[in-house]
């Protein structure tokens, strides 16, 4: 049925809309209380959040502090220690590199000075000569001039160092030299010399490097030595010069040069450069700064220059007698590269430890910081339980922790069995403190003895020092573990004895690997007599019982206990007189004292006698004078710091020995055995008079071999000579020839013949090619050439300054 709007009722109507609004009301209550109960849980979350995020913010930032501070205590050591550890390597390096240079430079100037002064007695031969105011005063005198030219001739001769001598007279301006005639004084450049002479006050002097033309008329640098004639008189009549070549003085620098990457130089006392030799580039204006500061220095040493690149070390040796000095420039590059590696190497490790540390400064900040944290969860913990102040506002969260009282007695248990395990640690530390004066406070000694329980009082003490005897022995039969045992023995023995035959009570310790200590409180004086008969004791039971040896040192009774160190002291000093007294040894302070100690004993002359007697291969005579040293130190009673001195001595002059007949500790003894630590193992005078004995015999009879084996080489080389002069022979092929080192057959060839290998082969070649003149009609070519000389120029060079006159000219005369 169909039913229209007008039908409804207005009843229905109003119905229908007081349901709809009691439905939105309803609605919107619900709704409200929904969304305020959300607010409130959104604030309780919040809270929760912040709360944890500040404890979580507060704890990390404890446990980053503590893995900075651990980063702090162990990075910087690390780093601190690879910087100066490189520093030190470096400063050591050019500490020891200059002292090398020191030592070479020492050995060059006893070469030159010695070199230097042959050169002054020269000058001094001929200055002295009477014949020289004859002459000033007979000018025209022939026969005298014809004389001093001959002599000057024959000085030249004698010394390949010399280019020239020239002699001037004032009185007649007349000019002798020793390769030219006889001529006027003119003033030419090669007499400049004169005038040098003549504008100063000195009676010598020494002109720098300048070039002068010799015979064959090739220019040679020159230094000229000038000294006023005669030499003994006050009135100088004229002047006497000697030429020399600066290239032989530049070889001799050379040839005394043994250290590579080093430049040498001579330079006068005014600063003007004399010679040198040059094996690196170092700017001039670098080496004049530096000769400047030398020359501002007295005595010897170094500097380094890093003024400059590259950094120079600059050593300079004390000047020779005629002022002249030498100083050497090694660049640092070279140390640099060397201790390159030692750099990266040190870098990297640094950066390994680094990285270690790290790692393990994270592991200790974890390691600090989890029980913290877990300890502030169980406080919070608490917290909530018994609903106290939040943690997070205290001022101290640890204080909170209530496991520190649960704790502290199962603490004190462990600490108790910590205790009673360190005892014995601690009673010796205890010793150890009173030994050496480390505890000075009668009642800090007064509150370590009652902790200790160990009875003694304060007053009257005595320590005796019980020492192995052969300790170098013993550290080579036992092994540490042997020797500890041994030592608990002869502990134990102590205790028992001193238990048993006194009152008395006491501490023993170890105070070194063969030595022990016993602190005895003797309450009154102890006689001296006692104290030695009780140490008998104890050396006898000991060596009855573990057959050992033992020497007793034995101090001075001390009223109070803060005074033991002295008596320790004096155990200790008066061991040492063992040296003299032999093993198992009682050695009592009281008495020793009182003997007169002998400080000092004059060894030269017995140097000099078993030098010399070593050198004649004489065993004999070397063992009587070592019998003689040992009766006369004995009986001088000298103190052991002294005798040990007389017999290192003994020692270095017998190695010097050796050394000197190309031998070396190491090859006759073995390359393990170092002479002077095998000396100080021996603790008595017997056994370093039997030990020193040994190795005298030993090298003397390895110079005796030596000098028979030289003898034979020199020989051979002689015979090589006579039977090769023929050819152009050189000492490395003489060397080649007869198996040797050519430096070490030179030395030895000098020392036997009293003249070089190239001496002695240029005077063979002299007289069999004056056989060759004489009994041939040979050119001098082919006489040159027959007796070794590929040029005639150098044979009639040598002849002539062996004989004094030319080749040709011998012929002449000697042919009639």
């Amino acid at each position: 049925m169909f039913i229209s709007k007008s039908h409804i009722s207005a009843s229905y109507i109003t119905d229908v809309r007081h349901d709809f609004l009691t439905l939105y009301i309803i609605n919107g209550i619900r709704y409200g209380i929904i969304n305020a109960y959300c607010i409130e849980r959104k604030v309780t979350i919040m809270r929760t959040f912040t709360r944890q995020w500040i404890q979580w913010k507060k704890t990390n930032r404890l446990l980053l502090l503590y893995f900075i501070s651990y980063i702090i205590v162990i990075l910087m050591p690390v780093i601190g220690i690879g910087f100066f550890s490189y520093r030190l390597a470096f400063y050591t390096a050019v500490d020891e590199i200059s002292h090398s240079h020191i030592n070479s430079l020492r050995h060059t100037v006893a070469t030159f000075d010695d070199t230097l002064r042959r050169i002054n007695s020269l000058t001094v031969g001929i200055g002295m000569d009477g014949r020289l105011n004859s002459y000033s005063a007979d000018n025209d005198n022939r026969y005298l001039l014809n004389e001093f030219q001959d002599m000057l001739k024959q000085a030249v001769a004698q010394d390949q160092k010399i280019q020239s001598i020239q002699l001037f007279f004032e009185s007649g301006q007349v000019m002798i030299s020793s390769d030219r005639l006889i001529h006027p004084y003119q003033g030419n450049m090669a007499d400049r010399w004169v005038e040098a002479i003549r504008r100063t006050d000195q009676d010598h002097l020494w002109l720098p490097p300048r070039l002068m033309s010799n015979n064959d008329e090739q220019e040679k640098s020159i230094i000229t030595y000038i000294s006023k004639v005669p030499i003994s008189y006050h009135n100088k009549i004229g002047y006497l010069a000697i030429h020399l070549y600066e290239d032989q003085l530049q070889e001799l620098l050379t040839q005394m040069q043994n250290i590579a990457h080093m430049n040498t130089y001579i330079v006068a006392s005014d600063g003007q450069f004399i010679t040198s030799y040059k094996q690196v580039n170092v700017g001039n204006d670098v080496t004049q700064a530096n000769m400047k500061q030398v020359a501002s220095t007295i005595g010897e040493g170094f500097f380094t220059d890093k003024a400059h690149h590259p950094h120079l070390l600059v050593a300079y040796s004390t000047p020779i007698w005629n002022g002249w000095r030498l100083v050497s420039q090694t660049p640092l590059t070279n140390i640099y590269e060397r201790l390159s590696y030692i750099g990266w190497l040190t870098l990297g490790f640094c950066v390994l430890l680094s990285i270690i540390g790290i790692a393990i400064s994270y592991w200790l900040s974890r390691k600090m910081y989890d029980p913290i944290k877990q300890l502030m969860e169980r406080a919070r913990t608490y917290m909530d339980e018994l609903s106290l102040e939040n943690p997070l506002h205290h001022t101290n969260e640890l204080s909170l922790v209530s496991d520190v009282l649960k704790t502290a007695v199962g603490e004190k248990k462990l600490l108790d069995q910590h205790f009673r395990k360190q005892t014995p640690a601690m009673l010796d530390r205890f010793a150890m403190a009173l030994l050496h004066d480390r505890l000075t406070d009668s009642r800090d000694i007064k509150e370590q003895i009652e902790l200790y329980r160990l009875g003694l009082s304060l007053r009257g003490y005595v320590v005796i020092v019980v020492e192995m005897d052969y300790a170098a022995e013993l550290a080579q039969r036992f092994s540490s573990k042997d020797l500890n045992l041994y030592r608990f023995a002869i502990a134990n023995i102590i205790s028992e004895l001193i238990q048993i035959q006194t009152h008395y009570r006491f501490i023993i310790t170890d105070v070194s690997e063969y030595q022990q200590a016993v602190i005895i409180n003797v309450f009154d004086m102890m006689e001296a007599e006692e104290l030695r008969e009780l140490a008998g004791h104890m050396q006898s039971v000991i060596g009855e019982l573990l057959k050992l040896s033992v020497s007793i040192g034995i101090g001075s009774v001390y009223l109070d206990i803060t005074q033991s160190h002295k008596s320790y002291q004096e155990a200790l000093q008066v061991l040492k007189s063992k040296l003299l007294h032999g093993a198992k040894s009682v050695l009592l302070y009281e008495i020793q004292n009182k003997e007169k100690d002998g400080i000092y004993y004059p060894l030269l002359q017995t140097e000099k006698q078993i030098t010399n007697n070593l050198k004649a291969g004489n065993t004999k005579e070397v063992l009587s004078i070592l019998e003689k040293l040992k009766t006369e130190i004995t009986q001088k009673q000298l103190q052991s710091e002294s005798v040990y001195m007389a017999y290192n001595r003994v020692l270095e002059a017998s190695i010097e020995a050796l050394l000197e007949h190309n031998g070396h500790p190491r090859q006759l003894f073995g390359p393990d055995i170092i002479l002077y630590r095998e000396l100080a193992k021996r603790e008595t005078i017997d056994h370093i008079h039997q030990w020193i004995s040994g190795i005298v015999a030993q090298i003397t009879t390895y110079i005796q071999e030596q000098d028979n084996k030289n003898n034979k080489t020199v020989e051979k080389v002689v015979a090589y000579i006579h039977t090769h002069y023929q050819t152009d022979l050189s000492i490395e092929m003489i060397a080649i020839g007869v198996g040797l080192n050519s430096s070490y057959l030179s030395r030895i060839f000098k020392q036997h013949k009293s003249q070089t290998i190239l001496e002695y082969l240029t005077l063979k070649r002299m007289e069999e090619s004056k056989n060759l003149l004489m009994d041939t009609n040979m050119n001098l070519n082919d006489i040159s050439m027959a007796v070794g000389y590929n040029n005639v120029n150098s044979y009639i060079r040598f002849f002539k300054k062996i004989e004094g006159i030319t080749p040709g000219e011998y012929r002449k005369k000697r042919v009639p």
